[in-house]
């Protein structure tokens, strides 16, 4: 028998996240006629195996608008799409699987399958990994089809439901396992969570339950006043409005410390956050968990230790690297720690997409690969970044996350480094240049308490609190930040003062 086989660098996981990887390193690998072997390991049939059971009723909550103005090919009518894969060409988009705002789920698996087998992206089917573990400064993957051993490992293994320490809650029905919306009729329903899989549960029996309650110990979060996509969206968000119109609904702010089973009822014991801890047994015929997800990291945890972000990430640096093993890269919704509940989207495809083409583009560069980058003069680089704020879709779907990169040399020339993360930014050491971040971000609004009267100050960029540009120096001496003036359409280069204010920085 021979010895295992070897890679350069093994995917785990061919959902959208292992699959971006895998589209921008093909394309990287194909324009510089670099030698190196990749390959993504997918434990199912087919890519995209997370969107063929979730969401549970089908629709999806990103957004896919088909008319922007522009061609749907452009940067612009990216920043609309926010499902579809990115590759050179645009050939692949969610347009052409689905003509709806919100898709089914079944739109993801589609093009998935159409975009690996137009770029003949290199991915194995029905080889499950086992385990994966360092191996004499590589990493040796064990998988259904034999060891295998990396220099480099991604895994894009995406998420899995997470059950709340409840006692009880073993009685109860998993959200992934929900019963069809007509065996609720005129039932009394608890549904154990407020985020949008327990709204989405609400939405489909609402018309068949005779009372829905959902219950956590925080209030539910609406995307429209957070700002953050992964809070509830409104196409979920109806049973607010039943609860706040008194129409057999209601949203429980509790611990709920016990549920027991007695003959034909559910007995959930709560105790009110917002009513002294008040206790109280409330009855239900029926009871469904739907606590949310967390990293489905079983592959590595088991053999490397890892730390996580709050309870549920990856920690990772600013190239998507464990802080703890290195060489062990993740890609996917798996990337989301460092920016959960922000202002920016990595636990989604239209956020984590950026994060994917970044890191291949940084492994790429580890495994010899290095593209020849732009150079844009001194006197071009404010016209060229007010462009980027108009037109990026990267930096405007991952606001204050994600930013266009750009190193100043000896002689004044800007080289374009491409889209990176602002930790990597702030990581990065500096010598005589200097590094420059533009990125679009929000200020304060959470301070306002009404979200949708957030006041403007014309002429006064610092107090901005919508999105808007921000350009940051990094240099030998020191670092400057500079906000440039929002705008209703984001229209920034109509605004002369931006140009007038940005200039003096780019020069300084």
């Amino acid at each position: 028998m021979g010895g295992p086989k070897e890679l350069d660098l093994a995917i785990i996981g061919a959902g959208p996240g292992g699959v971006q990887v895998a589209l921008t390193l093909g394309e990287i690998k194909r324009r510089t006629g670099a030698n190196f072997s990749y390959r993504i390991l997918e434990q199912t049939d087919a890519p995209g195996a997370f969107f063929t059971r979730f969401p549970v009723h089908g629709q999806l909550i990103s957004n896919n608008k088909l008319y922007t103005g522009r061609d749907p090919k452009s940067r612009f009518s990216e920043r609309y799409d926010w499902n579809s894969l990115i590759t050179d060409d645009r050939a692949v988009l969610t347009r052409g699987f689905s003509r709806e705002f919100f898709p089914r789920r079944e739109v993801i698996p589609a093009m998935l399958a159409n975009l690996c087998e137009r770029y003949a992206v290199p991915v194995t089917y029905n080889v499950g990994v086992t385990k994966v573990a360092r191996d004499c400064g590589a990493f040796l993957v064990e998988s259904e089809e034999g060891p295998i051993v990396a220099r480099y490992v991604v895994a894009a293994t995406g998420l899995k439901p997470w059950t709340a320490p409840i006692p009880g809650i073993e009685l109860t029905t998993p959200y992934a396992a929900m019963k069809p919306r007509e065996h609720y009729r005129d039932k009394r329903v608890l549904i154990i969570g407020k985020g949008n899989s327990g709204f989405e549960c609400a939405k489909d029996i609402l018309n068949e339950a005779s009372i829905i309650m959902l219950a956590s110990p925080s209030p539910a979060r609406l995307a429209y006043q957070t700002h953050y996509v992964g809070s509830v969206r409104n196409t979920n968000a109806i049973l607010v409005e039943n609860y706040q119109l008194k129409h057999q609904a209601a949203l429980l702010n509790c611990m709920i410390r016990q549920i027991t089973r007695a003959k034909s009822v559910y007995q959930a014991t709560v105790a009110y956050t917002n009513a002294q801890n008040e206790v109280e047994t409330l009855e239900f015929d029926e009871v469904i968990a739907a606590t949310g997800f967390t990293g489905n990291l079983d592959t590595v945890t088991d053999s490397i230790g890892l730390s996580r972000l709050h309870g549920k990430f990856p920690e990772i640096d600013g190239m998507f690297q464990s802080r703890a093993i290195p060489g062990l890269f993740f890609a996917g919704a798996l990337t989301h720690g460092p920016d959960y509940r922000l202002f920016s989207s990595s636990g989604f495809i239209h956020g984590f997409r950026y994060n994917s083409m970044i890191l291949a583009r940084h492994l790429a560069e580890m495994l010899g690969a290095n593209e020849p980058r732009s150079r844009i003069a001194p006197d071009d680089l404010s016209g060229h970044l007010l462009e980027d704020f108009e037109e990026d879709a990267g930096m405007y779907l991952q606001p204050g996350h994600i930013g266009r990169c750009y190193r100043r040399t000896g002689n004044g020339t800007w080289i374009d480094l491409g889209h990176q993360t602002r930790q990597w930014y702030q990581e990065q050491p500096i010598d005589d240049d200097t590094l420059l971040l533009a990125t679009l971000e929000y200020g304060d609004i959470h301070s306002f308490p009404n979200a949708l009267q957030i006041p403007r100050y014309p002429g006064d960029p610092d107090r901005s609190a919508h999105i808007h540009p921000v350009v940051r120096l990094r240099g030998p001496d020191g670092s400057k930040e500079l906000n440039l003036e929002e705008n209703l359409l984001n229209r920034y280069i109509q605004i002369p003062a931006n140009r007038l204010r940005l200039e003096p920085l780019l020069s300084s």
